[in-house]
């Protein structure tokens, strides 16, 4: 599973295809809490460029999952 680092710290991330949009990618809740500061802004440019790269954030047990069980959950949140 790939990799990505923030602040000295490395986060899962995962590829997968979803049907009407293609490939996407997916991190962690953890990544994405600290993207942003209490006030819900970027803490850096760096951190505005990853989440505009993640397409949906999973919580850190979740990333684990199946492509076709992760396709299922991010389905039911999105719509």
């Amino acid at each position: 599973m790939a990799e990505i680092c923030f602040q000295n710290r490395k986060f899962k991330i995962r590829e997968i295809k979803l049907p009407e949009i293609g490939s996407v990618l997916i991190s962690t809740t953890s990544l994405n809490e600290l993207l942003l500061n209490k006030n819900q802004n970027y803490v850096s440019n760096e951190a505005n460029k990853i989440d505009e790269s993640i397409y949906f954030f999973v919580d850190d047990n979740e990333i684990e999952l199946s492509d076709i069980e992760l396709l299922d959950l991010i389905t039911k949140e999105v719509k």
